[in-house]
């Protein structure tokens, strides 16, 4: 963390335009591309449909660390963003994450592992709301000593303060914060920034960088070099790439950046988005270059393929909950994911896996195997695939582009001829998977 004030906005060694050029520019479906976390949320709704539920909410976890708020009180842009819009209605992503969460809960959360320490510069995150916690967790699974100072008597910021138990309960909230804390998160609470701490007690103290995600701001907040005014709101202006502010080694994000009040996931969003910043400075790296650069893919070729079905299942909010034996929970549990299973049935596929899940254990790689001395050149698979992944070779066999297949099976469950199989989805897998898009 810096003494001096460097020019605004400024980044060692690059250039607006250089930075641009070093963009990695990355294909989500429309629902990733809208969540400004980037979930993975095909992949989550992918191992829901098999029934992987701990696998799901482990991938949830991989982008961000409240799986069970985000299930109850997120503003789902990923369902505005649904394609499934353009047939019926979208899917209940906000629900199916919601569930995963919960049945995790009630089967037992395993306590996580503390992550080993790989570097020793300290953070200071100012504020435990979604922004800060957010920020926290992702520079603790990067090997990162954080701290995360608090006001409030406990962590939670808006989520805990704001949000009515009829939609949140609070031990929810504290199930998720204690997962944070297991991963080696220090949080430090009763301690007020600008009256207890200040930047220079951090200095002092030997933190290399700060995260201030506080809230809302007033004009006694924050020092002055680091407030403006804008549209009656105190701000604190940042780099919009990459958080940072007025001052090398402080950045900021959540309410605190914003002249209206930021939702939670878009608040999280932030504190990954500063996370990423606070990791390349401290490790000396360019702030700006190598950021993603996230566009919108859909490889459906046409909503008319797709039969309309409404949803099945959707989580809710403020019933009271009655008191139920463990027969009866377990019961009730198994009812809920099979609906959940339904519901995540109805996702169209419609756009590319980003990443090979394969590759971490959560998925497994499938594709179709054409069996030429069956196929008849009937132009069932090429007209039926949703990803444009089959044509026909010249002596008129269905071949497959491995590029573009996501091995969902809807081919070999509509083939006629029994030409087509896949390597391991079963015939129920097949079935499900081919009524999903098919109704």
């Amino acid at each position: 963390m810096e003494d001096k004030q460097d020019t605004f906005y400024s980044q060692a060694g690059s250039t607006m335009e250089a930075s641009i050029q070093t963009r990695i520019r990355r294909k989500f479906p429309p629902c990733r591309a809208a969540c400004p976390a980037h979930v993975n949320v095909q992949g989550y709704v992918s191992l829901i449909q098999r029934g992987k539920f701990r696998e799901a909410v482990e991938l949830i976890r991989m982008g961000m660390p409240f799986p069970a708020v985000c299930g109850r009180v997120c503003l789902a842009p990923c369902e505005k963003a649904c394609a499934r819009k353009n047939v019926d209605q979208a899917l209940a992503i906000r629900s199916l994450k919601r569930i995963v969460a919960d049945v995790e809960r009630e089967q037992g959360r395993v306590r996580a592992e503390p992550v080993l320490k790989k570097y020793n510069k300290k953070i200071a995150i100012i504020g435990a709301g979604p922004a800060g916690l957010a920020a926290a967790y992702d520079l603790v699974k990067l090997g990162h000593p954080v701290t995360v100072f608090e006001r409030m008597p406990e962590p939670g910021g808006m989520v805990r303060y704001r949000i009515p138990s009829t939609l949140l309960e609070k031990f929810v909230i504290t199930n998720e914060i204690a997962y944070i804390q297991d991963l080696g998160v220090e949080i430090i609470c009763n301690v007020e920034f600008g009256k207890d701490i200040d930047l220079e007690t951090l200095r002092n103290e030997d933190f290399e960088a700060v995260f201030i995600a506080i809230g809302k701001l007033s004009e006694n907040s924050l020092p002055q070099e680091l407030l403006s005014k804008e549209s009656e709101a105190f701000i604190v202006p940042v780099d919009p790439v990459t958080l940072e502010t007025r001052i090398r080694g402080i950045f900021a994000g959540g309410d605190a950046i914003k002249v209206k009040p930021a939702g939670i996931i878009e608040a999280i969003g932030n504190g990954k988005q500063g996370a990423l910043s606070i990791h390349r400075y401290l490790s000396g790296q360019n702030l700006d270059t190598g950021r993603e650069e996230i566009e919108e893919t859909v490889w459906l070729k046409s909503w008319e393929i797709a039969n309309k079905k409404p949803r099945r299942y959707i989580a809710k909010k403020g019933e009271p909950k009655p008191r139920v034996s463990f027969e009866e929970v377990t019961e009730t549990l198994e009812r809920i994911k099979r609906k959940a299973r339904f519901e995540s049935f109805r996702c169209l596929n419609c756009g590319p896996c980003t990443e090979c899940l394969a590759e971490i254990g959560l998925c497994e790689i499938d594709k179709p195997i054409i069996n030429e001395n069956l196929c008849t050149g009937c132009n069932i698979c090429t007209s039926i695939c949703p990803f444009g992944a089959i044509s026909k070779d010249q002596e008129g066999v269905a071949q497959v582009d491995e590029d573009i297949c996501k091995g969902c099976g809807i081919c070999a469950a509509r083939c006629p001829e029994n030409a087509i199989t896949m390597e391991r989805l079963t015939n129920e897998q097949i079935l499900s998977h081919a009524l999903s898009v098919l109704g």
